[in-house]
């Protein structure tokens, strides 16, 4: 207990000290180099139906533009460099961030870090189940370039139940469980060589139908976000709003934070925007979704329909996801350790989640993919 006011002190001089750097950087900047343009990263968001309109927000950042590779240009050498790019930003703090849908306007104002959100109250509009654009606009600077997702997601009052997704060993082959690999693949490798898991698209796709929403939560860094949006995209993955998380020094947070306590908080914020919606959960054994899933389900008992683990770890490991297969067994939710995406979506098609008629396509990118993997 001793250590905590060091530690207190130490955060708010780290915090201290980054802040100050920041907006002297981002001030010199200003005036050395005006024809810089701003880079706007706009990460999609969601909003909940209220009676008469709809209620929600989209988050983002604004950095300073940094020339990509060329397309086509897939060597190690460049996905290095736009590794090095992702994390090497010139963040600009206190910046306002207009946006509009239709004829409303809200504002924002860039942080230390250059994140900011925009918040709508859209009450006497009829919008349901779409995705709504949002104009995003710097005023005083002209030059601006947009990129990410300016949407925020409303879902449809027709849909079934939700979605909450895990990317790393999910959806992404990251072997988290590996510092080595994950490093060699994050570092060395693009949206375009990456993988997915086998069938996972065809899967989430069925999940999808009826316009039921997805939502990803992951404990990567909001660096990676144009990354894992690319990534779905190119792999035909249904998007949806990215729940990542900041890498810096702040208050409540020393460089990353707790992953377990991020998923929670982010899985809490979702739950509570759709209290009268079910969810199913997909996550994998390599970390602590199963335990994070456990725990949402012990306090939305009544929002778990069924929880996907697939299994990518070692047998000691799945003794203990077994004891809390047993535990939520007596709140009647099922957590599955699966061993691919066609034995969840074969119990998935049994509890109506999703159609028989779409296992013959999940089973078929099952089978392509591990055709694929052989020598």
């Amino acid at each position: 207990m001793a250590s905590n006011p060091w530690k207190t002190l130490f955060h708010q001089l780290g915090m201290g000290t980054e802040n100050a750097l920041d907006i002297v950087r981002s001030r010199a900047q200003e005036k050395l180099h005006p024809e810089v343009h701003l880079h706007v990263i706009a990460y999609r968001g969601f909003a909940t139906t209220l009676s008469q309109g709809w209620q929600g927000s989209l988050s983002g950042r604004v950095l300073r533009y940094r020339q990509p590779s060329l397309p086509g240009t897939s060597t190690l050498w460049n996905n290095l460099m736009d590794s090095y790019a992702r994390f090497a930003t010139d963040e600009v703090p206190g910046v306002t961030v207009r946006g509009c849908v239709g004829s409303v306007q809200t504002e924002s104002v860039t942080d230390a870090e250059g994140y900011f959100q925009l918040d709508f109250d859209m009450r006497g509009t009829t919008e349901s189940g779409s995705s709504i654009p949002v104009e995003i606009t710097l005023p005083g600077f002209s030059t601006l370039k947009v990129d990410g997702d300016p949407f925020i997601n409303l879902p449809d009052t027709a849909a079934r139940f939700g979605v909450i997704s895990d990317i790393d060993d999910t959806l992404l082959i990251t072997n988290a469980t590996s510092l080595k690999q994950m490093m060699r693949l994050t570092l060395l490798e693009s949206a375009t060589t990456r993988l997915a898991f086998d069938g996972v698209a065809e899967f989430y796709q069925a999940l999808h139908e009826r316009g039921n929403p997805f939502f990803y939560v992951s404990s990567s860094p909001w660096n990676l976000y144009e990354f894992l949006t690319d990534f779905m995209r190119l792999n035909h993955i249904v998007p949806g709003p990215l729940m990542l998380r900041d890498f810096g020094i702040d208050e409540t947070k020393f460089i990353a934070g707790s992953h377990h306590e991020h998923k929670l908080k982010q899985i809490r914020s979702v739950m509570d925007m759709y209290p009268t919606l079910p969810f199913i959960l997909c996550g994998d054994s390599g970390q602590d979704d199963p335990e994070i899933y456990a725990s949402i389900t012990d306090e939305y008992p009544d929002q778990v329909k069924t929880i996907y683990i697939r299994d990518v770890s070692d047998e000691w490991r799945n003794a203990s996801i077994q004891r809390l297969v047993e535990h939520l067994k007596q709140k009647n939710v099922d957590m599955l350790l699966v061993p691919d995406t066609l034995a969840a979506a074969t119990h998935a098609a049994a509890q109506g989640f999703i159609h028989a008629d779409a296992l013959p396509a999940i089973e078929q990118g099952v089978h392509a993919q591990k055709t694929s993997s052989q020598p």
